[in-house]
């Protein structure tokens, strides 16, 4: 029988929205730190300081809170891929359109940093193929939306290759920021300098 993922029900009070926000939070730091396989919903409870009779009145198993963490991700990662789309990228230059690429992810990895452990956790459960998919969809479709609108002239086979390389390479620099201002600062210079390098290649089908 397929697991029950979504949640008992939608909160409605601040109260019931606050204590469901920290059960998510806390199953994140959890994943982080004990790692998928030693998770369970007795040892999030316990690290909540409360019943498991009251966990499961917002969430049934499990896998409910990572679907919620999962779908979490993907509506900011969708916000992301919207607000630079909705910039005039037809007017901007190559190296002002990868900062403001760079730049907009970067800031929602900060702002959703407690996020992030469900992101490898998405990739590997079944129960999330659906999400997962969406969000690699999300963000595909999004740069290709937003390199038809600059100057690259993207190709149809670099349709298919570019926007899943500039992920997994923006993907991998962003979530392993080590929270050291100067390191993280030169990461993200060399990110900038590497998306550019990788688009103006394509722009001079070189």
């Amino acid at each position: 029988m397929p697991k029950k993922l979504s949640s008992r029900s939608e909160p409605i009070q601040g109260r019931a929205r606050l204590q469901r926000d920290k059960i998510l939070k806390e199953t994140c730091y959890l994943l982080q730190t004990v790692g998928l396989s030693e998770l369970t919903t007795i040892l999030v409870a316990k690290k909540m300081r409360i019943s498991v009779g009251t966990l499961y009145h917002y969430f049934p198993n499990k896998h409910a809170i990572l679907y919620a963490l999962s779908e979490l991700w993907l509506e900011n990662i969708m916000q992301v891929m919207d607000a630079i789309n909705a910039e005039d990228i037809e007017k901007m230059q190559l190296k002002p359109f990868v900062s403001l690429t760079v730049d907009s992810l970067l800031q929602a990895y900060k702002e959703n940093s407690y996020l992030l452990p469900i992101v490898p956790v998405m990739a590997i459960i079944p129960e999330l193929k659906s999400i997962y998919d969406s969000y690699l969809n999300c963000v595909h479709s999004g740069f290709i939306r937003a390199f038809n609108r600059t100057s690259i002239g993207i190709s149809d086979d670099a349709a298919l290759h570019l926007p899943v390389f500039i992920h997994q390479i923006s993907h991998t620099i962003l979530f392993n920021l080590s929270g050291d201002t100067s390191s993280d600062a030169r990461s993200i210079a060399d990110l900038k300098y590497l998306l550019l390098t990788l688009l103006e290649r394509e722009r001079l089908k070189f």
